[in-house]
C-alpha cells in the first residue's frame, strides 16, 4: 500500500512537470481603463498591453496619430502613435450605425505625460487590429414609436390645461 501511495506520487508530480503550460501563462493580461486609473503609480512607466475599441477616427499630427479607445466600461483611454511606429489602417470608427475595430496596443503608460501636458496616457510601441469593425443595424421599434407619441400627447395635454387662461366672467 504505501508502495502504491509513491508511485502515485510520483506519477502525479512527473505529469505536472510534462503537462503542457498553456501559451498565456507567460504573457502580462490586457488591462482595463480602469486598472490602469485605479493602480497608475503602478503602472506609470511600465509596458502594457491595452485592447479597445476605436471610438473616433485617428487623429494624425505632425509628431504622430491619436486614438480615443474604449474597453467596453463607458471610460475611453487616450494612445499616442509616434511617426515612427506602424499605424495599421483604422477602416471602421464606433458610432450610431457602425462597431469600430477593436486594437490591441502595446505601448507605455504615462499617469502623467510631460510630452502632452499632463495627459493620462499610453505611447504606443505596437498596435495591431485584433478584430475588424462592421456596421450595426438600429431599426426603428414602433412600439417606441407608439409610446412617445401617447406621452408627448399626455404632455401636451397636461401643458394646455396648466397655462391656459381661465375665461372671464362678466357681471351684469
Amino acid at each position: 500500500m504505501k508502495r502504491l501511495c509513491v508511485v502515485l506520487t510520483v506519477v502525479a508530480l512527473v505529469a505536472l512537470i510534462v503537462a503542457p503550460v498553456p501559451v498565456s501563462a507567460g504573457l502580462p493580461s490586457v488591462l482595463s481603463t480602469t486598472e490602469l486609473v485605479e493602480n497608475s503609480y503602478k503602472w506609470d512607466g511600465r509596458t502594457v498591453f491595452f485592447k479597445g475599441e476605436v471610438l473616433q477616427g485617428p487623429m494624425v499630427r505632425n509628431d504622430g496619430t491619436w486614438m480615443n479607445l474604449s474597453n467596453g466600461n463607458n471610460t475611453a483611454m487616450g494612445v499616442f502613435v509616434p511617426k515612427d511606429v506602424a499605424m495599421p489602417v483604422i477602416a471602421h470608427v464606433e458610432d450610431y450605425r457602425t462597431v469600430g475595430d477593436v486594437v490591441l496596443i502595446t505601448g507605455v503608460f504615462h499617469r502623467v505625460c510631460v510630452q502632452h501636458q499632463g495627459e493620462t496616457d499610453i505611447h504606443a510601441l505596437n498596435v495591431t487590429v485584433v478584430t475588424p469593425g462592421s456596421s450595426r443595424e438600429n431599426p426603428v421599434r414602433l412600439d417606441r414609436v407608439v409610446w412617445f407619441l401617447v406621452l408627448a400627447g399626455l404632455l401636451g395635454l397636461a401643458m394646455w390645461l396648466y397655462y391656459r387662461k381661465p375665461a372671464r366672467r362678466i357681471e351684469h
